[in-house]
């Protein structure tokens, strides 16, 4: 027995003796001086078992390895000089992942390496553009540095599917990947296990979820060492663990982090593009260069909740800004002008991305462009956020197939509030929904004083990104768990492809709509059938105080099935163009309601560059709304209209998006004085050319407005607003509008409101 277990031991060994012997050492010299000058070519002839050698250098290729079991090494392996780890270079040359590794079956090892700028294997995305792993069982990471890797999809440092990684004495840093885990993502049944004594440094990575690892779908719980990390006490922001169904964040990884990169931050933080990512951002003399990075420098804090505040200027891609911006709860980022704040993503990915559960934050005063959303909206996209405003934006020159511009999945009590959303090309610009992950978690979106203006669809992309405004969609089994409620919105200048459908605007499989105040007006399609809005599979639409004209097709459609709910429209104090007869109710099963003071007839819109939809004198739509609105509307009722003016006047509504104002800015304007002795408004010099002081006698403290409207009557500056003591004040008045840019010649009217009521106005002519 004894001899039989000796012969059995004596086998194995002679085996290994003769394996080891069959062993080779392959060398791989850009001089030409080793067999091989390329890795790849090394990796080709290697056998299992082989090594492969590389002298320094840096190497350009995407090398790819299949079922082979080997050992990549530089002369790190050899010496143990860790010097050599920057000599030796694997460079993706930005053309696909530097390291590809398929059905590995047994341990294969990489040591020594920089790999850098590499942009992904296809895996379904893009992916792993620094090393990719494919049902690879063991795969050993020793003293490498993984950096500079971007992919558009999972995995910008390293990516394991079904696979399983060793990492010793590897740092990764400086990876992006647009869609989840900017260093590591780890998808079903992957592991990661990390060295305890040769630690490895993981930081400064970037994603829309996971800024630094992501795990998705059955992967284990991970225990997490390092010595540097980016941030000491991380949360799921920057290491995301996901359950398999609806991406909720598991809490399944323990952290064993000696060292951070970041200090992080509960104050507000400053950006400029003129900053530099190495200064303390804390204060506008020391400021950041890029958001992304103050994003990551930022604590998300419930009891102080802080502004990244972004100096005007243009964010790009090539200046160092990483998209898509990663947003969190509590931290809100505010630009120092809507106009001049430019977030530019230069058509690489969409711009604003904010993962599960994030809530209570703002984003305002920006232009949001060039966003490529491709399957997500080109600009924002939001996966169950609430209690959330986007304010003072203008979204633009973006794109994305299945929706425009921006995708708000139930995410309730969501806001959009003078938002502007034009030149979009796509499906329709705006997207908001609801289904059965969360059946209780409903979505809600407000849009109030949004616009809504000359969005096309992609010819390019056939059978899809057809067009249009905005779309709310659920599933029919819940009902009433996507709500939009549009308040004082314009939607003008669409336009959709192809013929027959509804060109502007849809309500879904129980998406329902609320519109109050609102103008549809020039939208458009390629064909003659069809509708501006349409209602499919028990849609909902309540419609109040607004006008729908000159739309080509004109009108509403209903379609639904016998086995679904009703559709429901109901229009009210509603300009419709062609009347109850412009609605078409192409099948069964659908609610109607058409009140009597509905009207059809022309608005008679007054026209101009700036307002062309605002009424004029004699429109039928003044005075003809209601305020006898939900509650849930009045609550939201913007001040002013789109022009600027007070939105309802005279305690009364007019229809549409804009209220017409009689008292100010028209020939018929009373500019004398209104009787009161203890009011005086001057202006000198009048006219004037480059400036002028208008004053008001105050002979009692009272709350005074000062405001301009010009020779349409919309207001275009508001020179004083405050309490003014008994005395003169004086104000100059340059000439410019509230956007700061020159106003043109004309006749303008200055307007003085004494505690709310307006008392006097003039006259004065700018030359």
């Amino acid at each position: 027995m004894k001899a039989k277990k000796f012969k059995i031991i004596f086998s194995v060994v002679l085996l290994f003796h003769i394996i080891s012997l069959y062993s080779r050492t392959l060398t791989v010299k850009q001089d030409g001086t080793g067999d091989y000058t390329t890795v790849q070519a090394a990796v080709d002839a290697a056998n299992n078992g082989d090594t492969v050698l590389v002298w320094p250098g840096t190497y350009y290729e995407n090398v790819v390895i299949t079922q082979k079991n080997i050992t990549l090494g530089s002369l790190v392996l050899t010496t143990g000089d860790n010097s050599y780890i920057s000599q030796t270079v694997i460079d993706g040359n930005k053309s696909g992942s530097c390291l590809e590794l398929r059905n590995i079956s047994e341990n294969f090892e990489i040591n020594g390496f920089t790999i850098c700028n590499g942009t992904g294997s296809y895996d379904g995305y893009f992916d792993g553009g620094g090393i990719f792993l494919n049902m690879c069982c063991a795969v050993n990471v020793k003293n490498c540095v993984v950096k500079n890797n971007t992919v558009p999809g999972y995995g910008g440092g390293i990516y394991l599917f079904y696979s399983g990684v060793y990492l010793s004495g590897t740092t990764i840093t400086g990876n992006h990947a647009y869609k989840r885990g900017g260093g590591i993502t780890l998808l079903r049944n992957s592991t990661a296990t990390f060295d305890t004594v040769n630690r490895c440094n993981i930081y400064e990575n970037y994603s829309a979820i996971g800024t630094d690892i992501y795990k998705f779908g059955n992967c284990p719980p991970m225990d997490f060492h390092v010595d540097t990390f980016t941030v000491q006490n991380p949360g799921y922001y920057y290491v995301y663990s996901s359950d398999l169904i609806n991406e909720d964040p598991q809490y399944d990884i323990t952290f064993d982090i000696l060292h951070h990169k970041i200090e992080q931050s509960s104050t507000n933080l400053y950006v400029s593009e003129t900053g530099d990512n190495n200064n303390s951002g804390l204060t506008p003399e020391d400021p950041l260069k890029t958001i992304s990075y103050a994003l990551l420098k930022m604590a998300s804090d419930s009891v102080s909740p802080d502004t990244i505040k972004v100096s005007n200027g243009t964010y790009t891609p090539a200046l160092g800004e990483k998209f898509p911006l990663s947003l969190k709860s509590y931290v809100s980022i505010k630009g120092e002008s809507r106009d001049s704040t430019v977030i530019d993503a230069e058509d690489t990915m969409y711009i604003m991305y904010g993962i599960n559960f994030t809530h209570n934050y703002k984003i305002s005063r920006m232009t949001l462009t060039n966003g490529n959303g491709n399957d997500y909206g080109g600009c924002i996209n939001l996966a169950m956020n609430y209690n959330s405003v986007f304010e003072d934006l203008l979204l633009t020159h973006s794109k994305g197939s299945v929706i425009g511009t921006t995708s708000i999945r139930q995410s309730p009590n969501v806001y959009f509030k003078n938002v502007v959303f034009k030149d979009n090309i796509g499906a329709k610009s705006f997207r908001s929904g609801a289904n059965s992950i969360y059946p209780g978690f409903s979505d809600t979106v407000y849009l109030i004083n949004c616009k809504f203006i000359h969005n096309y669809p992609d010819y390019n992309v056939p059978g899809m990104a057809a067009g249009g405004a905005a779309t709310v969609v659920c599933e029919d089994e819940y009902p009433d768990s996507a709500v939009q409620v549009l308040i004082n919105c314009l939607i003008a200048g669409n336009h959709a492809k192809g013929d027959g459908g509804a060109s502007t605007y849809t309500a879904f499989y129980g998406g329902t709509s609320y519109m109050s105040n609102c103008t549809f007006a020039d939208n458009g399609r390629d064909g003659q059938s069809g509708a501006d809005i349409g209602l499919y599979y028990a849609g909902k639409i309540t419609v109040y105080n607004s006008i729908m004209y000159g739309n080509r097709p004109p009108g509403i459609l209903m379609f639904n099935h016998p086995s679904m709910l009703p559709n429901y429209l109901s229009i009210d104090y509603t300009l419709f163009e062609g009347g109850h007869e412009n609605i078409q109710v192409l099948t069964g099963n659908n609610i109607l309601y058409y009140g009597p003071s509905n009207i059809d007839a022309d608005p008679l819109f007054y026209g101009g560059e700036e307002f062309p939809y605002n009424l004029s004198g004699q429109s039928p739509c003044i005075d003809a709304g209601t305020m006898d609105l939900p509650q849930f509307i009045l609550d939201n009722m913007p001040d002013t209209d789109l022009a600027g003016n007070p939105r309802i006047f005279n305690g009364k509504i007019d229809m549409g998006a804009y209220e017409w104002n009689p008292t100010v800015g028209t020939e018929e304007h009373n500019t004398s004085i209104l009787p009161d002795a203890a009011l005086r408004l001057k202006i000198f010099p009048n006219p004037f050319s480059s400036g002028t002081t208008v004053s008001v006698e105050n002979k009692k403290p009272s709350r005074v407005k000062l405001s301009v409207y010009n020779s349409s009557g919309l207001l275009v500056k508001v020179l004083q607003e405050g309490v003014q003591l008994t005395g003169v004040s004086r104000t100059l008045w340059d000439g410019s509008g509230d956007n700061g840019r020159p106003l043109p010649p004309g006749i303008y009217t200055v307007v003085l409101n004494i505690d709310g009521k307006e008392r006097q106005s003039a006259k004065v002519i700018k030359e």
